[in-house]
């Protein structure tokens, strides 16, 4: 057992609680116990869904002495993403802490106080690259969490690295960060274990965390004081608050020896300050793809302004610009298998190397990481509010700060806060706590009306609109506004507990087929400006088959509708007039672009395409013709999300005319109109049978759409290698 390797640690204290220690040679039999059970369950993926304790380490441990994939579950995950989390690794066992009131008691079983095991059928065996030992899963910086898979040699080699590195004697470590994070995971337990450590380990209430929130301040600062730690991990967000406790009176501990900050940058300024206060703050810089920890500061070796000093584990060098790491990497992504066994990571972080100390100069993409360190993609939160259809433009910002902001400007240019505030809550329900809005900027003319914050093509240029607006934004980060974000949030945990409506459920149970759709490959290329001419037209060519079945659908659908029903046909006849001739639209734009409108007029349409209307018109004739609202979600929630900012990277690739992009402009300022039509009209649908046939067949759609363009795509490489 690699942490109890001398026999001098026997009854040294090894894990701490308040209520609870266990020696060295307790945390050894206590680890083997556990294997030995987790043996006799004969299972291969185990998660660990626990707050910070002994039996999430021993547990821990003894996945890895029985080379059982452990999959740690972030305490701050949403309930999809947590469902996502379970689906994508295929777990055969969850370990909780025992909740007396679970109606599935009868269900779990464990020898081990205070922890149920349950047991999950596994449907689908998930792609994993041979040698995982842990999937860590990301925040995200989409809607739905990545797993990265690692080795457990990966892990202790980066334990290693630190225990050089850091050369602290006798280490007692508190645990302030949830041992989900890989950082902590590592940095906090292993390698405090491979020298006679003594971790301390507390409950979140105990550390005044709810989620991934620090609502207790107070708390936390005195269960240091209590514990008398010689070293911490921290957040930028948590570095913050010692330094404004410092300011204000608070004397940390003499016995800190070591303060390490990561998870997203740090001002020198704040470490300057830091230091001044008595903080002996280290920053460093990793990812989750190199086991964590890449690069520290430390005691023998720093430059204040560097995210540190490279770690012997790796190889790192600069391309573009960029850094570039190998030698400890990940195993791949899971369900990814042509990302397994990489032989480099490119971070798409922007840095200088020199002396092997790194600076982080910025992103090549647009990625936040806030000061939880938590990494958002500001694309997915923007596209869940456009998606609301209240706003016509939406920048989202929260860089290295505690929660996200927005700049907005309404579609009804009356729109009161109360109704902007509204819309907010309903979107940030979606959305887990670290991406929510925590406070906007209503614009009352759009960004194109400031000289040099669009492009001639209507793209936003994100440095200088957030430059020209950076004194209201920062005020949005002030002591009243984050109090009045803590207030934000309580409101929408009671909103939770409210029956959803349609249009809710349909954004929260389609998570997983939105994003079947978002992330084909032809669809990000597009994002990245690297479509051809040829995609383009073949787009256009299968949206003329589907779309041309629009108005014969939503004449079908209105023929085969009870009575009862007389006020949805009412509406189906205002879609029916909205929807007239916009094939003709796409035909037109196939000529601008340079392709020949009446050979695509008398074409076939692919099978993906035949396949999607094929499946519209056996639902509104065999099933119910309700079923058809799923279409109209995809179609409508696609365009609004997609269609102006596709149109806007083709035409700078590809340098066609406007008139090009009739349908593709169009569609994404009609549809903004169309979906606050829709939302109010499917949440008149309040039978549940009812409901569920639409999310049914808007699951199916998100599917058969996203078909097409990975037939598309499949038909442009393979004129390529032809």
């Amino acid at each position: 057992m690699w942490y109890f390797s001398s026999p001098e640690w026997a009854n040294k204290i090894a894990l701490q609680t308040s209520h609870q220690t266990l020696t060295y040679q307790a945390l050894a039999e206590a680890v083997t116990a556990r294997q030995n059970w987790l043996k006799a369950q004969q299972v291969t993926r185990v998660a660990i869904a626990m707050d910070n304790s002994i039996e999430w380490v021993l547990f821990d441990l003894a996945c890895q002495q029985v080379n059982i994939c452990c999959v740690p579950v972030p305490g701050f995950f949403s309930d999809t993403q947590t469902t996502h989390l379970v689906t994508q690794s295929g777990i055969e066992l969850l370990l909780t802490e025992s909740n007396n009131n679970s109606e599935q008691k009868d269900t779990r079983a464990s020898p081990f106080a205070g922890i149920d095991a349950v047991r999950f059928p596994v449907t689908q065996t998930p792609q994993i690259p041979e040698g995982t030992h842990k999937i860590t899963f990301t925040s995200g910086t989409t809607g739905n969490p990545k797993g990265v898979c690692l080795s457990a040699e990966s892990q202790r080699n980066v334990a290693r690295s630190l225990v050089d590195a850091v050369d602290i004697k006798h280490v007692r470590h508190l645990s302030l960060l949830p041992l989900a994070t890989l950082l902590e995971n590592i940095a906090g337990v292993y390698a405090p274990l491979m020298v006679g450590g003594t971790i301390l380990l507390a409950s979140q209430t105990e550390r005044g965390f709810s989620g991934s929130r620090l609502t207790d301040p107070k708390r936390l600062l005195m269960l240091i004081n209590e514990q008398q730690p010689n070293s911490l991990i921290l957040v930028p967000e948590l570095l913050s608050l010692f330094v404004g406790a410092c300011a204000q009176g608070w004397q940390p501990p003499q016995s800190l020896q070591f303060i390490a900050v990561g998870g997203g940058r740090v001002a020198a300024g704040l470490l300057q300050k830091a230091r001044a206060l008595g903080l002996p703050v280290y920053q460093g810089y990793g990812l989750s793809e190199c086991a964590s920890v890449v690069a520290l500061n430390t005691k023998k070796s720093e430059q204040i302004s560097a995210a540190g000093k490279t770690l012997p584990h790796n190889q790192v060098h600069i391309e573009d610009d960029e850094l570039v790491i190998k030698g400890n990497l990940f195993l791949g992504y899971l369900n990814q298998p042509e990302s397994f066994y990489p032989s480099a990571v490119y971070t798409g972080d922007l840095v200088t190397l020199e002396n092997d100390f790194l600076t982080i100069k910025g992103r090549r993409k647009n990625v936040l990481i806030n000061s939880f360190g938590r990494n958002i993609s500001p694309e997915w939160v923007e596209a869940e509010l456009m998606a609301s259809g209240h706003f016509r433009e939406v920048l989202v910002a929260g860089d290295a700060q505690p929660h996200c902001v927005a700049l907005l400007t309404p579609l009804q240019k009356n729109a009161s806060q109360q109704q902007i505030a509204a819309v907010v809550d309903q979107v940030n329900i979606r959305l887990p706590d670290y991406a929510q809005i925590g406070g906007w900027i209503t614009l009352e003319q759009p960004l194109v009306s400031v000289t040099g914050l669009v492009t001639a093509t209507g793209k936003p240029v994100r440095e200088r609109i957030f430059n020209h607006f950076k004194a209201s934004l920062e005020n949005l980060y002030s002591l009243e506004n984050k109090e009045n974000f803590r207030v934000l949030l309580e409101q929408q945990k009671q909103e939770r507990n409210k029956p959803m409506s349609l249009y809710q459920r349909l954004q929260n149970e389609t998570q997983a087929e939105r994003q079947y759709l978002v992330t084909s490959a032809i669809i990000q290329r597009c994002f990245h400006g690297k479509i051809t001419l040829d995609n383009y037209l073949d787009f256009l060519s299968q949206a003329y088959h589907h779309v041309k079945h629009t108005v014969p659908l939503l004449m079908a659908t209105g023929s085969r509708l009870p009575d009862e029903k007389e006020w949805l046909r009412e509406a189906i006849g205002e879609y029916i007039e909205e929807e007239m001739g916009h094939q003709e639209w796409i035909l037109n734009d196939i000529a601008a672009a340079g392709g020949d409108k009446d050979a695509v007029r008398h074409s076939e349409p692919g099978a993906a395409a035949e396949l999607m209307v094929a499946y519209a018109y056996d639902a509104i004739q065999r099933k119910n013709p309700l079923r058809f609202f799923g279409m109209v979600f995809v179609l409508e929630g696609t365009s609004i999300a997609l269609a102006d900012n596709a149109a806007q990277q083709i035409q700078d690739k590809l340098k066609l005319p406007k008139e090009a992009f009739s349908y593709l402009s169009s569609h994404g300022t009609l549809d903004q109109e169309h979906i606050v039509f829709f939302e109010n009209l499917m949440n008149k649908i309040t039978a549940k049978e009812e409901q569920d046939q639409i999310i049914h067949s808007a699951k199916m759609f998100f599917k058969l759409y996203a078909n097409i363009f990975r037939e598309i795509d499949h038909e442009a490489a393979s004129e390529q290698a032809a």
